[in-house]
């Protein structure tokens, strides 16, 4: 009897060089058309960002130079998240998703391109994540004050990343590790960094640096819907229904991972929330939000096309990877 053999009965990895090299390539090709066509370069400090970030706007040597270390760290943010994909074992089979997705999420949004100040805070962020995530060691209030601290330093170039900080406070709680020692700790871990900022600016006689941050750090702005187009949006939608397919498929098969997999994932399943939602509260700084968006969400959407088979999914990730980089392609064309 012949036994008839469906290609999608079992899961296609995605990660696999036949899959990765080809996505991996499309996304170089979207840095170097944006650098043909110099999107969002000369890269301008605004008035909602930290003085030290516009100052390093200011002193950024040429166009060259700006998109390299964007790109640099667009790889590095990357490359963290699959380290702790691979450590912590987020992801119960080995994968490259995370990484590729992020990569994908960065280099497909025009908004992103070539230098952002959450480029160097997504490194704190992921950093801080860990530290939260090896709660399990003896050293709970080192990791607390060293994840509050990397926060810490993410902010003097993007002081909403404070934001997040409550957010480590509900994980630290949901990992049974929020003590009255963690607590305190993790506020001194933001403490240090702005005892010594203060301390600068009381020997410039100076306070700029120490003022103009914490002016806009609790100026809320609901996002302005009206000047919205249409294809800005493709991407997005995109993103956030992939996010909370993942979300509910975890949610509906919890008893299959781990349950210190099952605490990691939950966390990037709110992270994910609280991202999302800063991201329409805050319009002068929508797009930073949005890029630490994309720090959960690509391995929650790598974790959902790793355990997860079928015709529709494996679609499904093709069709996303096209909808991304055409949109990029589109919205690019439409700004000549």
């Amino acid at each position: 009897m012949r036994v008839a053999y469906n290609k999608y009965s079992r899961r296609f990895d995605f990660s696999a060089p036949p899959t990765f090299v080809p996505v991996l390539l499309a996304c170089i090709a979207c840095w170097v058309v944006s650098y043909l066509y110099s999107v969002g370069y000369p890269v301008y400090g605004e008035v909602s960002a930290t003085p030290l970030w516009n100052t390093i706007c200011q002193t950024l040597p040429g166009k060259e130079f700006t998109y390299i270390i964007g790109m640099a760290l667009m790889f590095g943010g990357a490359f963290l998240l699959h380290r702790a994909n691979y450590v912590l074992v987020l992801i119960r089979e080995k994968t490259m998703l995370p990484f590729l997705f992020y990569v994908l999420f960065i280099s497909t949004n025009p908004d992103f391109f070539p230098l952002k100040s959450t480029s160097v805070g997504v490194f704190c962020l992921i950093l801080a994540i860990y530290q939260l995530f090896t709660y399990h060691d003896p050293g709970a209030r080192e990791k607390a004050y060293s994840a509050a601290l990397l926060i810490g330093i993410g902010s003097l170039l993007w002081v909403h990343l404070l934001w997040f900080l409550p957010l480590f406070w509900l994980g630290m709680y949901n990992f049974r590790s929020l003590t009255s020692r963690t607590f305190i700790a993790s506020l001194l871990g933001v403490a240090t960094v702005y005892w010594f900022l203060l301390g600068w600016c009381v020997w410039q006689r100076d306070f700029t640096l120490f003022n103009v941050p914490f002016s806009t750090l609790f100026k809320v702005r609901l996002l302005a819907t009206d000047g919205i187009v249409l294809l800005d949006w493709i991407s997005i939608m995109a993103i956030a229904l992939l996010t909370v397919v993942a979300s509910l498929n975890i949610v509906m098969h919890d008893t299959e991972d781990s349950l210190r997999s099952r605490q990691f994932l939950s966390f990037l399943i709110a992270m994910s929330v609280w991202a999302f939602s800063l991201y329409f509260l805050y319009d002068q700084v929508s797009e930073e939000f949005l890029e630490t968006a994309c720090v959960p969400a690509s391995i929650l959407i790598a974790h959902f096309f790793t355990v997860t088979r079928g015709k529709i999914v494996f679609w499904s990730f093709f069709t996303t990877v096209a909808v991304l980089v055409a949109t990029l392609f589109i919205r690019i064309w439409n700004f000549l």
